[in-house]
């Protein structure tokens, strides 16, 4: 199967920005040397390491790119806890803006916190060489999709990553992927709120009212695209396939929330889903490639909002759809305890205008954005009420941290909502035919 290595140098070319320069293939196996450099352009140079160990011994080698084809497995680095040395191993082979592509194939196990595991060591390792900070800029951990195609294999992914000089940071969490799941998407703090939503929801009101919302699209075909951003642990995504025969690309910054997505997909086996870790501001998706582009209560996240619908009219076909529901902010004075749940939830709100005037600008045609914060609060009662009424339940599962965590959240955003603070606002707007 040649197209799953053709996947790989794609993807590291896609990255390095040229289709020319000296590559690393470390592989352990003579056939996927072989296929990898095949697919590499005339204009590449393919340079071969079998072994980690003999890519040591050429440090500084100023690569363009390197391919790692299944080595942590086969050399057992984790198992070793050797993680660091391979990293250090490939940053310092690589120039810098070097891409490297890592392929790990871990249906054996088909454990969603390996990967989050590799993903959080990839993201925040810094070597320090001569006062110079050194690191891999995380782009993706994508399928490669030969291996779900043929194989049903949802384990078979690839890391994409670039060498990047990086300042000095002070403090546990380096980046914002970090930060999300240090925080807000812990593992226990996951599924407390998955009780509180609904099976395979991180989103108000569960499974219903996504369907409801995808509803407002209007017309959904089998066979169109989809790309979800901020898919959680996949609910939304496989409803859309589920209910509509969305063909659906899924994607999610939070390594602990997208790898359940994965396990239960792995485990399911629905080849219209596919999901990725990695950052909408960031990842280059095809030209007119998605017929609707859908995302539910992760916006807010995001300080350009402007740049982000320049992105999605570019991603969007020609009379493609766009629809998201996102949190803004209202009308009413800011307590002080509001500004201080904005910020630690590093939300960036903003009001309908706003959204209204930056979709405008940004192009989009139709657009239509209105205030849903009536439904968001007969959401919230109904979810604290359940939580309430299920408390011996919950706590058999969950500790009484996160209960209290959970019903004075509710109280919170009940009590914002009253003032005006919290608004939960849905946008919809079509692409022109002629963009």
């Amino acid at each position: 199967m040649a197209s799953e290595y053709l996947e790989l140098v794609e993807a590291l070319l896609d990255r390095v920005g040229h289709r020319s320069g000296n590559i690393g293939i470390v592989a352990h196996c003579d056939t996927a040397t072989k296929h990898l450099e095949d697919s590499l352009p005339e204009a590449c140079h393919a340079v071969h390491f079998g072994e980690l160990s003999s890519l040591a011994g050429a440090e500084q080698l100023g690569l363009d790119g390197l391919i790692f084809n299944k080595t942590i497995s086969h050399e057992k680095i984790v198992k070793e806890k050797r993680l660091d040395d391979f990293v250090k191993i490939a940053l310092k082979s690589l120039k810098v803006g070097g891409t490297c592509i890592v392929r790990e194939d871990l249906s054996a196990t088909a454990e969603g916190r390996d990967v989050a595991s590799l993903t959080d060591f990839f993201d925040v390792y810094r070597h320090d060489e001569n006062g110079t900070h050194y690191g891999f800029e995380f782009y993706a951990c994508q399928p490669v999709v030969a291996s779900i195609a043929v194989k049903s294999n949802y384990f078979d992914l690839f890391w994409t990553l670039t060498k990047k000089e990086f300042a000095p940071v002070k403090g546990d969490m380096l980046t914002f992927r970090d930060f999300l799941d240090k925080t807000q998407y812990t593992n226990d703090g996951i599924g407390a709120y998955e009780y509180i939503f609904g099976a395979e929801f991180i989103s108000p009101g569960g499974w219903d009212e996504n369907l409801r919302v995808l509803k407002r699209f209007g017309s959904l075909k089998p066979g169109q695209k989809m790309l979800d951003i901020g898919v959680g642990i996949g609910g939304g995504a496989r409803q859309a396939a589920s209910e509509f025969g969305l063909e659906v690309t899924g994607m999610d910054l939070s390594a602990n929330m997208l790898v359940i997505a994965l396990e239960r997909n792995h485990k399911d086996r629905d080849t219209r889903v596919k999901y990725m870790i990695g950052d909408a501001m960031q990842y280059e998706f095809p030209e007119n490639h998605f017929d609707v582009i859908f995302s539910r209560d992760c916006v807010q996240h995001i300080e350009d909002i402007p740049g982000l619908f320049k992105r999605i009219m570019k991603w969007l076909k020609p009379g493609g759809q766009v629809l998201i529901t996102m949190y803004g902010r209202g009308a009413g004075e800011q307590s002080e305890q509001f500004k201080e749940y904005v910020k630690q939830r590093a939300y960036f709100l903003r009001n309908r205008d706003e959204i209204r005037k930056m979709a405008v600008d940004a192009g989009f045609a139709d657009v239509k954005v209105d205030d849903m914060t009536y439904r968001f609060k007969e959401i919230l009662q109904a979810e604290k009420q359940r939580l309430e009424d299920e408390k011996t339940d919950f706590l058999r599962k969950f500790t009484q941290k996160e209960y209290d965590s959970l019903t004075s959240g509710w109280n919170n955003k009940l009590g914002y909502i009253a003032a005006d603070n919290h608004n939960w606002n849905y946008f919809l707007a079509t692409k022109p035919l002629h963009k």
